[in-house]
């Protein structure tokens, strides 16, 4: 009995120590496998000294708005957001019905007008309505640029509100970190983070600024057109109605007005991407977003252009990677990189260097240059937004 408790003692002690072994070892193991301390740039191990692995996210260069500035109708939607587009694919069907009655009208005007011209008839009805359409424009126009009601004035009021919040709250935070760097509380680096983003929410503000100014300065201009083409109007019905004589200067003007009026009309649909009522792809190949119409809405209203969606270009797609200013020194225009898709982190793309930015970001406490990667992509592997390991070979 003592010799099988003794026996017993002595194994359950070598298992215990294998496990404790095996704790010590699977330790050893998870902490090395632990990932380097954020802001700290972990050295290449042996098998990946000749390679920089960099962070990408997958951009595109160009871009085509599909605007309708006619009126119609929408009858159908035929893609989805993300869809892959190709050369004359239909994307959206119209009702084209107010506009055929448009340009119907129009023709008739050129029609009456010629006709007219042998008999010389003083006719000044469509100059009235031509005098009052543009009347109305013009008030409306002026409205919205005295009480900046106008939608673009709107939005960039209150993105420059916003921006003067954020400048004074950026100030407010190194205002704050000036006083506990100078107590020695926070570090220089720190206190330079602050200044960097005061920085760039006043530039922020500078650029809402400039480009509130400019579209009001537009809208100016616009205004004082209408008012010169009102007045042009204007002086043009006054002097039908006093001399017989411009009786047949009228009717020409009214002709040569409609014929404009027509030529206009009839151009806003010879355009690549309208065939007859559809909206088709303009583009080789093509991706689908920002799609801002359903069934049933209407377009063009008063001939003001609608956006219904945007077409990116899949031929234009790159990739912007991040490359750490230590490293940046290896990277070369027209260097061969690989390409690791998120998304199939088992397929291995080619690509090449294509732009290596004059200037750093920061990110994370960390100076980056976002370096731009054409991508060999047969399989369309790559859609914008996704993400990808770009490697950068280092010899």
């Amino acid at each position: 009995m003592k010799k099988w408790v003794s026996l017993h003692k002595k194994i359950s002690l070598i298992l215990g120590g294998v496990l404790v072994a095996l704790v010590v070892v699977f330790g050893i193991s998870q902490f090395q496998k632990e990932p380097a301390a954020k802001g700290n740039i972990p050295l290449p191990s042996a098998a990946q000294s000749n390679e920089l692995d960099a962070w990408g996210e997958v951009k595109y260069g160009t871009a085509v708005d599909i605007n309708i500035d006619f009126p119609s109708i929408v009858t159908g939607v035929s893609v989805k957001e993300g869809d892959r587009v190709t050369f004359g694919q239909i994307l959206v069907t119209l009702d084209l019905s107010e506009y055929q009655g448009i340009l119907d009208k129009l023709k008739q005007q050129v029609a009456a007008n010629e006709a007219g011209l042998p008999a010389a008839e003083q006719s000044i009805a469509a100059l009235e309505a031509d005098i009052a359409q543009t009347q109305s424009l013009l008030n409306r126009k002026s409205g919205e640029y005295r009480s900046g009601t106008s939608p673009d004035l709107k939005l960039l009021q209150n993105s420059l509100t916003l921006a003067n919040q954020e400048v004074a709250d950026a100030k407010r935070d190194l205002q704050n970190n000036q006083t506990l760097y100078n107590s020695g509380a926070v570090s220089k680096a720190t206190l330079n983070q602050y200044v960097s983003a005061l920085n760039q929410k006043q530039k922020a503000l500078t650029d809402v600024q400039y480009n509130l100014t400019k579209a009001k300065n537009a809208l100016k201009e616009e205004v004082d057109q209408l008012t010169v083409s009102l007045q042009s109007k204007k002086t043009q019905l006054d002097t039908l109605k006093n001399s017989n004589t411009a009786n047949t200067a009228k009717q020409q003007s009214g002709l040569t007005a409609a014929q404009v009026d027509l030529n206009l009309m009839t151009a806003k649909t010879a355009k690549d991407y309208l065939k007859g009522n559809q909206i088709v792809c303009g583009l080789k190949k093509g991706i689908i977003q920002g799609i801002a119409v359903s069934n049933a809405d209407p377009l063009g209203v008063q001939n003001a252009p609608t956006r219904v969606l945007q077409i990116i270009d899949a031929d234009s797609l790159t990739i912007s990677a991040e490359v750490d200013e230590v490293f940046i020194g290896k990277v070369k225009l027209g260097d061969t990189v690989r390409i690791v898709p998120t998304s199939a982190p088992d397929v291995a793309l080619s690509g090449t260097v294509t732009q290596i930015p004059n200037l750093a970001q920061e990110k994370d406490g960390k100076r980056v240059v976002r370096v731009l990667v054409k991508p060999s992509d047969p399989n369309q592997l790559l859609k914008p937004g996704y993400t990808a390991d770009v490697y950068f070979s280092l010899k």
